[in-house]
């Protein structure tokens, strides 16, 4: 069922993306376009050194660039700040998420405060690694939480903007932002939906550095 949710801002945090970038943003355009929201896109580019900045600025996307590299958070905190809507919707540019299921999502707001895209799979480099420390973090997250985590650290989500705000002293620069977004919520009393989605092969290389990265999650 679709509300009234006035301007949705799309947020998508992008770093040397260049080989997805161009066709994410085409498919969040038709897919927006299509759905009778007002939207806004926002890409935030966190330092590129190739042309990804270029390939946005040519889709007439509103772009905000970071001067350096400063991290996956850092560039969410960025987009949040910027949004000129209620609720933001949040994705990466790299090809891994469905941005076609963005009205999906939106369908449970504003009944719930958070909405995210619960990946049924697992697409990422170092899977021997990633898929059992994962496995523990999310554990040790529903113990934290006593609430069941299907998906603790997608990067595809809607929520209320006014909530997120509150903690965005919180939100770190590096990738544990996702996981820290969706914790902030769950342990001061906000409702959120989790919604399967596909997940796809990423495009071009991961910025994720497997040992570093898993510590901070856990942090």
């Amino acid at each position: 069922m679709k509300h009234d949710l006035g301007l949705i801002s799309i947020v998508v945090p992008v770093y040397n993306e260049q080989q997805a970038i161009g066709h994410d943003l085409d498919l969040i355009t038709e897919t927006m376009e299509a759905s009778g929201y007002k939207y806004e896109i926002m890409v935030v580019d966190d330092g590129s050194t190739d042309h990804t900045a270029e390939i946005a600025r040519s889709k007439g996307m509103r772009l905000i660039q970071h001067p350096i590299n400063r991290g996956s958070g850092a560039s969410r905190r960025t987009g949040l700040l910027e949004a000129k809507g209620e609720i933001v919707v949040m994705t990466d540019g790299d090809g891994s998420y469905p941005v076609q299921d963005i009205p999906h999502l939106l369908e449970y707001l504003p009944i719930y405060d958070q909405v995210i895209g619960a990946r049924t799979s697992e697409q990422g480099r170092w899977p021997l690694f990633r898929v059992p420390a994962k496995w523990f973090i999310r554990k040790l997250a529903c113990y934290l939480t006593n609430t069941d985590i299907p998906d603790l650290n997608s990067g595809l989500r809607a929520f209320k903007k006014e909530i997120m705000l509150k903690f965005l002293y919180l939100i770190p620069d590096g990738f544990s932002c996702v996981t820290t977004m969706t914790l902030a919520f769950l342990c001061n009393g906000y409702i959120i939906k989790y919604v399967p989605i596909d997940y796809y092969k990423r495009v071009g290389s991961s910025k994720f550095h497997p040992v570093r990265d898993t510590y901070n999650y856990l942090l």
